[in-house]
């Protein structure tokens, strides 16, 4: 049986060597909870590129089937494997709700089943799988057992997840994918076709900015309502969160500024982490940009829209 101290060790390796746009285990952190974030990290790394890397869908499937199985093995007990020695003892020691943890499962195993979303909607689905438990799992490791906190964290971590595949367009369409809601490409007028080839001429880019404002619109009003959640959990976790939110609402405003064409990869520099420091977690920060959009009145219907996604949840009594 591998030794507890190493599967930890291993699980923090895992994350010193994955660049992510947004921190993990930082040391921001409690210490005492940053080696559990890192074997849960570490959990889905893995699960992720099963579903990402392996290219017979029938094989990657297999693997995560397999991911399942020892999951639920560690939920019993401890298990003989460098990530799952320490993920059964964070489970134990932190009473962790499993199906979270193969709720991220399951959306890899939607990645290779699902590759179209006809609506924004659709992408909450997936969301709820693929996003919403990393939140949720944070969280409950530092604490928080409060389901209106967990509802804002649920809207700022799908914002994230749809941040993210509005700056993976190119690399997802190479792998089959397209996760920009059908709907929203029609509205916008631009076919699927051209996320492959995209034209350089003035209506084309107009059309581009015009799917680039309201894939942000919508974002930003799930953002909104993850606001007061840094300020409400506090402490350590709270500067963590506040970096995170910050840091999420800079990679969307990069990727919706006219000057970067829609399959251009927006990447947070050290230079944008420090810039994104100074930034308010607040309205006032999704503001400047939904000011500037054109058709103002629809692009604030699409962020209501987001924004109604949790609300009711996060506001509700406790």
């Amino acid at each position: 049986m591998i030794e507890l101290a190493s599967s930890y060790s291993y699980c923090a390796r895992v994350v010193e060597n994955h660049y992510e746009n947004f921190p993990v285990a930082s040391r921001l952190l409690p210490a005492s909870t940053r080696p559990a974030i890192a074997a849960l990290y570490a959990f889905a790394r893995a699960a992720d590129d099963f579903a990402d890397e392996e290219p017979d869908a029938g094989r990657a499937l297999e693997l995560l089937a397999g991911w399942r199985t020892l999951l639920y093995k560690a939920a019993e007990g401890p298990v003989d494997h460098p990530v799952f020695r320490a993920l059964s003892d964070v489970i134990v020691r932190y009473r962790v709700p499993v199906e979270w943890l193969d709720h991220l499962i399951m959306a890899f195993e939607r990645d290779r089943r699902i590759v179209r979303h006809e609506t924004f909607e659709d992408l909450l689905e997936y969301s709820v799988l693929s996003a919403n438990p990393v939140g949720r799992l944070l969280l409950w490791i530092n604490g928080t057992r409060s389901e209106s906190l967990f509802a804002r964290s649920d809207a700022i971590c799908t914002a994230l997840q749809l941040a993210n595949f509005w700056q993976d367009i190119a690399i997802d369409w190479l792998k089959g994918r397209v996760y920009v809601p059908q709907e929203e490409l029609r509205e916008a007028g631009i076919p699927e076709s051209a996320l492959a080839n995209p034209l350089n001429t003035e209506e084309f880019l107009s059309r581009e900015q015009r799917l680039k404002d309201r894939l942000f619109a919508y974002t930003a009003g799930l953002f909104s309502t993850g606001i007061p959640l840094p300020a409400a959990v506090g402490g350590r976790v709270g500067l963590e969160l506040s970096l995170v939110w910050k840091g999420g609402v800079t990679i969307l405003q990069k990727g919706r500024d006219p000057r970067r064409r829609l399959l251009e990869r927006p990447v947070l520099t050290k230079g944008t982490w420090l810039a994104a420091l100074f930034l308010p977690v607040s309205r006032t920060t999704l503001d400047r940009t939904l000011r500037i959009l054109p058709d103002r009145a629809g692009m604030e219907e699409l962020f209501e829209r987001g924004r109604a996604v949790y609300e009711g949840k996060a506001s509700a009594p406790p």
